[in-house]
């Protein structure tokens, strides 16, 4: 009669077993030391050869020539184990026995010594499927057992089992089997049969398995026996009903093109040929979860279990795509996966990702795009330049009386040395002499120490030292860069690259100005006129929800690390104590 692979292909000694290096060596010290427990509990993965371990320690105990690590398999207990059989050897399925009253029969049944063999042993499989009554009146039996009795308990779900049995067994946790060790294990095995089969095709049916032995055989079964002996790359992909891998190359593709129509392309192609998209979502996402993995640990190639030509062709496909982009595509993916398995409609929710996915732009890191900024004593951007030359823009602001701006106009971003211009009836101190060119120097010095301090410094419109103090001043428009600069590190390397510049002394402080325009007096004498009020009396305290804004950790993190300011208070629905509803605040200045 014919056995499937899984039957036919059991392992019957500890060398056998695959990916279970650990349980076989346990078990063979237990053997030879004469160190065998009373109960033993086998965890793990199905199909991983739990109950076939717990066979071979029976044959190993009860052979001829035992007890032995290497059992004959030709003696009489052997035989008898190997087709269950055996009268001192008892495999119960704990999933159709889960009540107290078959655990007092065993218990009756163990108390008499083996009929012929050394040990008389218990195979309890799907061992938590027991009630918590059977596992209680199974405690002391497993505590204090009769002599020559061994319990083998296996489980693919160690946690609903019991604190107390846990305690009395010896517990062995079995690994998931890799897929390499599961592919060269099917390859032995058709080798022998003489079966026809590419290694990626096994490398395919070993990760349809994922881990289990069991299922990975029982899937090259229904391979067999659509394809014969004979087996082609395309078979296989037919049976597992799997995309192929020119099609995921094609989606990575257009997704490093940012192609739209190209992606849509292949979910229309793939529906058409009657694909599972829960399918096909498993092995996008399995195909740039390989992609990131490459990327950051490309010395550990193990890590993926493709073929070397696949992998080449994926990295090569995914080359314009940054590290910053594959972790979004993921990330958008990963979150598809529940709605898509409860969704009645899934094609038009994985159309929608394909479209984000799609429409998504490049990222770069930060200290890139501020490294491209330009290089040190460059002018200043265009838009800066349109801004200060536009009239209208330095025109004061409409309003009662407004004030009369005398002040010089700015001074150029690279100025020639020159005093900080005085303040109203005071005299100027005089300023140090320290070279032609102090600003363009100290900006270049600041630019090579740190590039990203250099860059918010060529926004400045004056750089000055005067009597041991290093002023630095920046134009109205900038005012979100002050931030930056008075963070504490920023200061004492600008004192620091200021010394040299100075005859070796170094500025005892460093202070930051921000240029006054009439515009921003205009706006001051506005913020302290009475604020409206609305229909019922009340008058939203501006300052004090923009305070409550700068108070907000997430708020208070984007002001430091940005130079953000806030413009604005929104929504309207945001609770004030004493203020039922607020008007958005309007910009306020630093």
């Amino acid at each position: 009669m014919y056995q499937v692979l899984a039957r036919k292909w059991r392992p019957t000694t500890f060398e056998e077993l695959v990916g279970q290096p650990h349980i076989a060596r346990i078990l063979t010290n237990a053997i030879q030391s004469d160190r065998i427990a009373h109960a033993y509990i086998f965890a793990g993965l199905r199909g991983t050869g739990k109950t076939s371990a717990a066979r071979i320690l029976a044959r190993c105990l009860n052979c001829e020539k035992g007890p032995t690590p290497t059992p004959c398999n030709e003696c009489v207990p052997c035989t008898e184990i190997a087709e269950s059989r055996a009268l001192d050897v008892l495999e119960i399925d704990a999933a159709s026995r889960t009540g107290v009253d078959d655990i007092r029969e065993l218990q009756e049944v163990i108390a008499y010594p083996p009929v012929r063999d050394r040990y008389k042993l218990l195979i309890i499989d799907e061992a938590h499927m027991l009630s918590k009554a059977a596992f209680n009146a199974l405690l002391k039996t497993l505590e204090e057992p009769p002599p020559r009795v061994v319990f083998l308990l296996a489980t693919t779900e160690i946690q609903k089992l019991l604190p107390t049995i846990l305690s009395r067994c010896q517990v062995l946790e079995y690994r998931r089997v890799t897929v390499k060790d599961v592919a060269g294990h099917l390859r032995r095995l058709c080798d022998a049969e003489g079966v026809t089969i590419s290694d990626p095709s096994l490398h395919r049916i070993a990760r349809a398995g994922e881990g289990s032995v069991r299922d990975s055989l029982s899937v090259l079964e229904r391979v067999l026996a659509s394809c014969g002996n004979d087996v082609a790359d395309e078979d296989v992909l037919r049976v597992l009903g799997a995309v192929q891998s020119q099609v995921l190359l094609d989606s990575i593709g257009a997704l490093a093109r940012r192609d739209v129509s190209a992606l849509l392309g292949v979910l229309d192609a793939l529906m058409d040929e009657g694909h599972d998209l829960v399918h096909f979502w498993g092995e996008w996402i399995g195909v740039l979860r390989d992609v990131m993995m490459l990327r950051a640990a490309p010395d550990r190639a193990g890590l993926v279990s493709r073929a070397e030509e696949e992998t080449k062709a994926l990295l090569e496909a995914a080359e314009p795509l940054s590290s910053e982009d594959l972790a979004r595509a993921f990330q958008l993916l990963a979150e598809l996966e529940y709605p898509l398995k409860s969704s009645a409609h899934p094609r038009f929710l994985f159309e929608a990702c394909m479209i984000r996915l799609g429409s998504l732009g490049a990222v770069r890191p930060i200290e890139d795009v501020l490294a491209g900024l330009g290089a040190p004593g460059t002018a200043p951007p265009a838009q800066k330049k349109t801004l200060d030359a536009d009239p209208a823009r330095r025109a004061p602001a409409p309003g009662p009386a407004p004030a009369v701006d005398n002040r010089p106009a700015p001074r150029p971003a690279v100025p020639a040395p020159a005093a900080a211009p005085p303040s109203a009836g005071a005299p100027a101190p005089a300023a140090r002499p320290v070279g032609n060119n102090f600003h363009a120097l100290l900006l270049s010095e600041v630019q090579r120490q740190k590039p990203m301090l250099g860059a918010i410094l060529e926004s400045a419109s004056r750089i000055v030292h005067a009597e041991g103090t290093l002023t630095v001043e920046l134009p109205a428009e900038r005012v979100m860069l002050r931030r930056q600069l008075e963070r504490e590190e920023n200061k004492n390397l600008l004192a620091e690259c200021a010394a040299p510049l100075t005859g070796g002394e170094r500025p005892q402080r460093v202070k930051i100005e921000v240029e006054t325009t009439a515009a921003d007096a205009a706006e001051e004498r506005e913020a302290a006129a009475p604020a409206p009020r609305d229909g019922r009396g009340d008058a939203p305290d501006r300052r004090k929800l923009i305070e409550m804004a700068r108070k907000d950790p997430g708020v208070a993190k984007l002001l430091h690390e940005f130079g953000a300011q806030i413009v604005e208070i929104k929504p309207l629905e945001l609770a004030v104590p004493g203020n039922d509803s607020i008007q958005d605040a309007p910009e306020e200045r630093e």
